[in-house]
């Protein structure tokens, strides 16, 4: 009961009397809008036969606000207890690896230390559904796969967050707007004109990039070092330069369409074989003539290495910054991110907001122990299935190609 409630019916108590009309009011007013029990029963007491002013009618009323209390506390409990299994719930979905049996100090220093188990929490976890690969790679864990595999495809590092769409299907479209027109000024009182929007689709089959590496049990339980997490990190790069390779120069005959047979291209002149940041600035005026907002460079090897090189006319001082700074990381504020699977002497600039990649099925691990089981060997298999790249408009993939002499 609350405190000034309280002193009311103390004072009353103490004088053997009822509620004069003021405490009655006092006592309604404090009862919240929901409990319309109480508030029923209270009126109920004071209406009855023995009137406000009697004992009898004070204890009736306590004795309502006193169950009152007992519901609200109730209440309180079933919330907290809610929110506590909803909290809980909450976190074994975010973080199903934390039921992985794994040491504290492994946890301290690999973040993703639970997504390829070591032989015995393998077996502790072995529990899952088999077809699912929950004894695997659980699918809250696994999906974190795609961050790891950005972090090593130079392509993909490129993009924004919103470029790599999922999807669920076996097809994956881009809708695609071709045109827009019919803007204009509008006098007072006039007909406002009708605009136009021409709509297409460009549309990618989803393919999928695998491979299988085997280790002979000797190896895994004898090796010093994570065997396991070894086999897993190089077959994740092994998918990520896949990706690269044609991600940059696919054509038409191979199963993901590169930015680079999809953008627009300018080849310098006679005796330009280095690209410069002049380039670089054309470029970004090419796309910005489009409304477009150049965010990334992706170079060759060689373009990369002669961008950082370059130096002002007659100062010798490197454009890119100093070397003991990061010499050539960014131009204008946007990254430069070098990749060997572009051809030599090659420089894009791209609007990456306008380059999107479809992501059909993240890449997985899966493990089996009984695949090679007469030579006891434990095979390690990734799979993943992207669609292709596509690009908005060709604009906004600029490729600059210096000259070969």
């Amino acid at each position: 009961m609350k405190t000034e409630l309280r002193k009311i019916f103390d004072s009353a108590e103490s004088e053997d009397r009822g509620l004069s009309a003021r405490e009655i009011a006092a006592v309604i007013n404090s009862i919240p809008a929901e409990e319309r029990m109480a508030r029923t029963e209270i009126l109920a007491a004071v209406n009855g036969a023995e009137g406000t002013e009697s004992p009898e009618t004070r204890r009736a009323i306590a004795e309502t606000l006193k169950h009152m209390d007992m519901r609200a506390t109730d209440a309180r409990e079933d919330r907290s207890r809610i929110n506590h299994e909803n909290e809980v719930r909450s976190l074994l979905a975010a973080n199903s690896g934390v039921l992985t049996p794994v040491s504290r100090e492994a946890l301290d220093s690999n973040p993703w230390r639970s997504l390829v188990p070591s032989l015995s929490e393998y077996r502790a976890i072995s529990g899952g559904v088999a077809s699912e690969g929950g004894y695997t790679v659980p699918s809250e864990v696994s999906g974190k796969y795609i961050d790891a595999l950005k972090a090593k495809s130079t392509f993909l590092r490129g993009l924004p967050e919103g470029s790599v769409i999922p999807f669920a299907s076996a097809t994956f479209s881009v809708p695609q707007l071709v045109s827009s027109a019919g803007a204009d000024y509008v006098a007072e009182g006039q007909v406002i004109p009708e605009g136009q929007m021409v709509w297409g689709e460009v549309k990618f089959t989803a393919k999928k990039i695998g491979e299988v590496q085997w280790a002979s049990v000797e190896v895994l339980e004898d090796s010093a070092v994570d065997q396991r997490r070894v086999i897993a990190d190089n077959l994740l790069r092994d998918a990520s330069l896949k990706f690269d390779s044609d991600a940059f120069v696919g054509s038409g005959t191979n199963p993901i369409k590169g930015i680079l047979s999809q953008g627009i291209t300018t080849t310098l002149g006679a005796g330009k074989v280095t690209v410069t940041y002049d380039d670089l600035a054309d470029a970004v005026a090419r796309i910005e003539s489009t409304n477009g907002t150049p965010s990334v460079v992706w170079a060759s090897v060689d373009m990369a290495a002669a961008l950082r090189k370059e130096k002002a006319s007659g100062s010798g001082v490197y454009q890119g910054g100093s070397p003991t700074d990061a010499p050539a990381s960014t131009a204008w504020g946007f990254s430069i991110l070098s990749s060997a699977f572009l051809p030599a002497k090659t420089v894009i600039v791209s609007d990456a907001s306008r380059v999107v990649v479809g992501l059909r099925r993240n890449a997985t691990i899966r493990i089996s122990e009984d695949a090679r089981f007469d030579k006891d060997q434990v095979g390690f298999k990734l799979t993943m299935r992207m669609a292709g790249v596509s690009v908005a408009e060709a604009t906004s993939v600029q490729v600059i190609k210096a000259a070969t002499s």
